[in-house]
């Protein structure tokens, strides 16, 4: 709706002789208040100095002409120079027909991404433990918006990077060597750093008795190695199961140390060399990241012939280039802040568009049980893995609750309200509302009442406030999905959802929606009611979560 609206101005424009912008430049916004109308632009006040008008004669003129629209009941100009558009009914009641005839499709525009190719990765936690509330957060997140991505035409795939190099690698493997000579009465000496926690000791109790005390009998490197690759198998196979009961599956699971072994990190250092950005100073090896948008120049190498994290990261960012990707994001955690000008750097250096890489960063989860918060720590081991959340509130709940902020807000996670089966649970609200018409129709059916029954002259009879105030919000539906998808705000979607559930149990309270002695009546709301339905249903899809019949 907002295309053709804007559309309409810019004929409009043109038919008064005025200066009309492209489509792309036509303000259209949702008023503050309902009374002022479905939509309103300030396009008048924007063209007032370039037209040498004030913007209220613009307004005014624009709104006359408009007003002859039949896709209008009212156009109307207001003081300083907005132009207030009200949607005439019959096409309000037209949505309803189209949300009946679309069905699962509403809101979906394959035209709009054209197919273009979009990388998304998320998770892609260290395999040094279970995942946990924050990886949680990342994996409703990145899922959701692939999805909404999905359905707006684009060809998307989702990518799990694993961290299977470096030294919180070295680190986990000494924690666990360290369990096993414990738990084989050898003498250990504490580390300074160190995984512990439940999972440590379980790992190292399967190496044990899978290997035996043949275990020790190996040299420093086998031992390590076959310690290494048993524990990143039970941990990334972990990850795994445990992400599939969360409903996120991977498109592509790409491992560091594959990328390693390839000579990918090799590579990337010889073709920096190549570029005639790096210098060695102090007995390192440094970028010139500084010239390409960097605070500072950044470490590629150690004196010790080590190379930092930026290498391999810039070894892996290539591949994705090299696969044709017209948009490539990335979904960090809120430490990552200071890796983004780094890499965008090293990608410039290295020759590609560091523009088509996008970075959305998640901000921390707090956990709060009965209104206290949870510390946590992976390192200590004391943490909420994502496996216990989804057994104490279900899938369902902790998807939801992880959409419902901005990704650039910290979130605070209610375990006991996600548990509650009420009105005051938000994703209990909607899918209830959703059941709570499955129940309608049931109703329906023992009345002999059908959909079928039904014919579009019936619509006429939703004339009350609360009727048309719901048509409108499920006429927006398809323009939130279009904005979600530019703007990456997946909690929109949520609020959405909740907005439109507390306005069907309002109408549900106040108005009685089967009634026999009004049978066309009764057909327009069951009509109504089951393009509610088909948009809640839209939207939990959307956020991989379910639409339940009964509750």
């Amino acid at each position: 709706m907002i295309d053709i609206i804007k559309e309409k101005i810019r004929k409009s424009l043109k038919a008064l002789e005025l200066l009309a912008p492209p489509k792309s430049k036509i303000n259209l916004e949702y008023p503050k208040h309902k009374n002022h109308g479905d939509y309103a632009s300030s396009i008048a006040l924007n063209l007032a100095k370039k037209i040498g008008l004030a913007p209220m004669t613009i307004a005014k003129k624009l709104a006359k002409h408009l007003s002859a629209d039949s896709l209008f009941s009212e156009v109307n100009a207001a003081k300083p120079g907005f132009i207030n558009f009200k949607i005439a009914n019959k096409i309000l009641y037209s949505t309803l027909q189209d949300i009946y005839k679309l069905g699962q499709k509403f809101g979906t525009n394959y035209e709009h991404g054209a197919g273009k190719r979009i990388l998304i990765e998320f998770v892609s936690a260290n395999p040094t433990g279970p995942l946990n509330v924050v990886n949680a957060r990342a994996a409703a997140f990145g899922d959701s918006l692939a999805n909404i991505l999905l359905a707006q035409g684009y060809y998307v795939e989702r990518e799990y990077y694993i961290n299977d190099a470096g030294h919180q690698i070295e680190l986990m493997v000494e924690s666990i060597e360290n369990e096993l000579n414990r738990l084989d009465e050898i003498q250990v000496e504490e580390l300074e750093e160190g995984y512990k926690g439940e999972y440590i000791t379980e790992i190292a109790a399967r190496v044990l008795e899978s290997e035996g005390t043949t275990i020790h009998q190996l040299s420093k490197k086998d031992k390590v190695n076959k310690i290494r690759d048993f524990a990143l198998d039970i941990l990334i196979n972990d990850q795994k199961d445990t992400l599939s009961l969360f409903r996120v599956c991977f498109d592509n699971w790409i491992s560091e140390n594959e990328l390693r072994q390839k000579g990918s990190v090799e590579d990337v250092l010889a073709y920096l060399s190549e570029t005639g950005k790096i210098y060695d100073k102090d007995g390192a090896v440094w970028l010139c990241s500084s010239e390409f948008g960097d605070v500072k120049d950044r470490v590629i190498m150690r004196s010790d012939g080590t190379v930092t994290y930026l290498v391999p990261d810039l070894a892996y960012h290539i591949t994705k280039y090299k696969r044709g990707f017209d948009r490539i994001i990335d979904i960090l955690g809120p430490d990552h802040h200071g890796h983004i000008p780094k890499l965008k750097a090293g990608i410039e250096i290295l020759g590609y568009k560091p523009s088509i890489m996008q970075f959305i960063l998640l901000q921390h989860v707090t956990i709060l049980i009965n209104d206290e918060k949870v510390k946590m720590s992976k390192r200590e081991g004391k943490l909420i893995t994502l496996r216990q959340l989804i057994e104490k509130v279900g899938t369902d709940a902790a998807r939801f609750f992880f959409l419902m902020r901005k990704p650039n807000t910290p979130l605070d996670f209610d375990i006991e309200l996600a548990k509650k089966r009420s009105s005051e649970n938000p994703v209990y609200y909607v899918q209830y509302a959703h059941a709570r018409i499955a129940s309608i129709e049931k109703k329906a059916r023992t009345e002999k009442l059908k959909i079928s029954g039904f014919k579009p002259e019936y619509l006429k009879r939703l004339n009350h406030d609360e009727e048309l105030g719901i048509i409108r919000t499920l006429m927006k539906y398809p323009e939130l999905i279009a904005h979600v998808s530019s703007s990456y705000d997946v909690n929109l979607l949520t609020s959405y959802l909740i907005d439109l559930a507390g306005e069907f149990h309002k109408y549900y309270q106040k108005y009685k929606i089967i009634n026999m002695r009004y049978k066309k009546l009764s057909l327009a709301r069951l009509f109504l009611c089951k393009a509610i339905q088909t948009v809640i249903k839209n939207g939990l899809t959307m956020l991989g979560i379910s639409a339940p019949t009964k509750m």
